[in-house]
């Protein structure tokens, strides 16, 4: 059971900490929060973002588990040394919000502090802006590619996703700001998306087509499944229960805008954790029609030339103002 009172962020670390303790990794040296959680800001709809750095692990992996009631997104990382988070401060710019679970070596209780301070410095902050730059670059590369064929749903999703990584360094370099409310306040705030934006209060503008959408999402998941298998991370039946938390949420403070974006998010998440080799036509011809009808109505729409070139260029002038 979750605490009556506020304190809903020390509750979630006794979870992580119980979680860890019975899992009983013989390998594992540190295991933080992050998230809500590592914030501080969990509550009644939050779940339990745990991260474990274990010793023998080369690759990440994600797992949903479920202890004592509560849903936890398990995340198992090689363990990393300072000169990793020096050399991509901005794949490394979460270790901002985390927050120790357990430290059996006692190898990381300086670490942590020793690293948030690292990537407030300007050293770590001219690399993020040069690495996000980067990826950016690489997003316009892939989305002239599907512009050259045509393909102008997928142009859009690797536009949108360049605006997105922008976003994310506008916020968090200027600001030290990680949470996704903070990134949406952000692109209300800019109005760069104005597209998207005005298609999602024209869409949304009611509970019950959030309702429909979370049933679209549930339907697309559950198809992915006959196709990946379960064990696919993004594809858990965990997942249904987070999204519904999350929607939960921001149905109690009736921001329903805010709501059709996370919806969006969801589907363009479940596509690229299971067929990213497709572009989105070839992967939504491969859907059932009507789940693939019902899909374009969650904010999936198409991008020409002209609209790509607009937006590259008010990206390209938000980011030199931070650089």
């Amino acid at each position: 059971m979750k605490p009556n009172e506020e304190n809903f962020t020390d509750f979630f670390i006794g979870v992580g900490r119980d979680f860890v303790h019975e899992l009983a990794l013989p390998d594992l040296v540190c295991a933080y929060a992050g998230g809500s959680v590592g914030r501080g800001e969990a509550d009644a709809f939050s779940d339990l973002d745990l991260n474990l750095f274990v010793e023998g692990t080369r690759e990440h992996r994600s797992e949903n588990h479920s202890f004592r009631g509560q849903l936890i997104q398990l995340h198992v990382h090689p363990v990393p040394t300072a000169d990793d988070v020096r050399d991509n401060p901005w794949r490394w710019r979460y270790l901002q919000e985390a927050r120790l679970v357990a430290d059996p070596t006692g190898r990381f209780a300086d670490w942590f502090p020793q690293m948030r301070a690292y990537l407030e410095s300007e050293e770590a902050k001219a690399k993020m802006i040069a690495q996000a730059r980067a990826a950016v670059e690489e997003y316009e590369r892939i989305a002239d590619e599907a512009l050259a064929e045509g393909r102008l749903y997928s142009a859009a999703l690797l536009e949108w996703a360049g605006w997105l990584e922008a976003m994310q360094l506008i916020a968090f370099v200027p600001q030290g700001q990680l949470s996704d409310r903070a990134l949406f306040q952000l692109v209300s705030e800019l109005d760069g998306w104005s597209e998207l934006e005005r298609h999602f209060s024209v869409r949304y503008a009611a509970r019950e087509a959030l309702m429909e959408g979370l049933a679209v999402l549930s339907d697309y998941r559950a198809h992915l499944q006959t196709k990946a298998g379960p064990e696919a991370f993004a594809l858990g039946a965990e997942n249904d229960v987070l999204l519904q938390q999350k929607m939960g949420r921001l149905l109690q403070k009736e921001q329903y805008v805010e709501a059709g974006f996370l919806l969006f998010s969801e589907a363009v998440w479940l596509y690229s954790s299971t067929d990213a080799d497709n572009w989105w036509e070839e992967h939504r011809q491969e859907l059932p029609p009507g789940l693939g009808e019902s899909l374009l109505e969650l904010g999936f729409f198409q991008m020409d030339q002209a609209k790509a070139a607009e937006l590259r260029s008010a990206r390209a002038e938000l980011i030199a103002k931070i650089g």
